[in-house]
């Protein structure tokens, strides 16, 4: 398997060429034997610090862009794997040794979709940040904080997005901080992750200004947005989605009425809805409309 995308040349030094077949510019001999290979910081008994199982001499490897070596297999097979759990996460596409982003020639078919996704997801997120107003917060603004001047690495870590499994879009669910208290695992189908225009069982006016793409519903069981659309009917949130067999036997007059919050519609104090918005009765599907411009008249 390893003989057909092999690097079949030799360096000068004697020693074969640890690459793949094609590329423009052979790796460097991992043997340490070319002096003007500057960038290279390994050899060839260095473990794969992505398997962790074999040296880099083992298998074909490429050298990223940020210099590092890693067997092409395992980069393909990180790229290929993505984040874990349904929201849409990037740390994968970084160097497991440096954090820079990972790149390579060789990696391109696999890393344009996921450029794109990231592009997409970087810009409705900065969107939905100032429509919200918190795109001059302190976490922005303040010296030193994590987000220092980085609006998007700030609105990318504050949303939840996920892709939509008809249209493949990313499309919004709600506060990370959110998602990460419901405790949503690895064991989800990704088929009940559905985007507000590929779900609309309620017919809601396409926004003139967005169209589809901030399209979002209410979950039927308390006030947070949708993240799952499952049975071809019904909405929920993270919490309610983890918990819905109980939560489709409560029967409508004894849901909690708005505001109800997560987790698990939860009866909250006051009158005000987390959502900002008059909406029917827990236990009916309803139509949030855009995200955005429902954000930007609630500011």
């Amino acid at each position: 398997e390893y003989a057909k995308i092999a690097c079949s040349k030799t360096h000068p030094c004697g020693h074969p060429c640890g690459g793949v077949k094609n590329e423009e510019h052979c790796l460097p001999c991992l043997h340490g034997c070319d002096k003007n290979a500057t960038t290279l910081k390994q050899d060839a008994d260095d473990m794969c610090m992505i398997c962790f199982t074999e040296a880099l001499s083992a298998a074909p490897a490429i050298q990223l862009d940020c210099s590092h070596v890693f067997h092409l297999q395992c980069c393909q097979r990180v790229l290929e794997n993505r984040w874990l759990g349904p929201r849409i996460t990037f740390g994968f596409m970084s160097c497991p040794i440096c954090k820079n982003k990972i790149n390579h020639t060789v990696l391109k078919d696999l890393l344009d979709p996921i450029k794109e996704l990231y592009e997409d997801v970087r810009r409705k997120a900065l969107m939905r940040l100032e429509y919200e107003g918190l795109h001059k917060s302190e976490a922005i603004t303040t010296p030193g904080v994590r987000f220092y001047n980085d609006p998007a690495g700030y609105a990318m870590n504050r949303y939840a997005y996920y892709v939509c499994y008809k249209c493949k879009k990313a499309y919004f669910g709600g506060e990370a901080r959110c998602d990460a208290e419901a405790g949503q695992g690895d064991d989800y189908d990704p088929r009940e992750l559905i985007c507000g225009a590929c779900s609309d069982v309620s017919r809601a006016q396409m926004c003139p200004k967005h169209g589809t793409d901030f399209l979002e519903y209410k979950c039927r069981y308390c006030c947070s947005v949708a993240v799952f659309f499952c049975f071809g009917t019904t909405h929920f949130c993270n919490a309610c989605h983890d918990d819905f067999q109980r939560m489709t036997s409560i029967p409508k007059e004894e849901l909690p009425h708005c505001p109800a919050g997560s987790p698990k519609g939860k009866q909250l104090e006051g009158t005000e809805c987390p959502l900002h918005v008059v909406h029917p009765p827990t236990g009916e599907e309803f139509a949030l409309g855009c995200g955005v411009c429902r954000n930007a008249h609630t500011f």
